[in-house]
C-alpha cells in the first residue's frame, strides 16, 4: 500500500481523479472537471487501474467507459 501512496502523492492529477470518482465518471467528464486533456486523464486512470485503485465498470465498451474508485482506492484516499 505504501508504494501506492507514494505514487498517488507524486501526482496531483491522480489525487484529484480519486477524489472525483465517488460517483462513476468517464475520462472526458473528468478532463472537463479538472481542466485536463482526456489523454492525460486516461493515462492516469490506466496507472490507477493497474494498482487496483480504480476500476472500469463498463469494460465491454470501446468508448464512453465509466470508471469508479475501488474500496482499496477509498482506503488509500483516507490515508492521505
Amino acid at each position: 500500500m505504501w508504494e501506492d501512496i507514494a505514487f498517488v502523492k507524486q501526482s496531483k492529477t491522480a489525487i484529484e481523479i480519486l477524489k472525483r470518482l465517488q460517483e462513476p465518471k468517464t475520462p472526458s467528464e473528468l478532463g472537463k472537471a479538472l481542466n485536463l486533456h482526456q489523454q492525460s486523464v486516461s493515462s492516469t486512470l490506466l496507472k490507477l487501474e493497474e494498482r487496483k485503485l480504480v476500476e472500469c465498470i463498463t469494460p465491454e465498451r470501446h468508448n464512453y467507459r465509466h470508471y469508479s474508485i475501488t474500496i482499496r482506492g477509498k482506503k488509500l484516499l483516507g490515508l492521505l
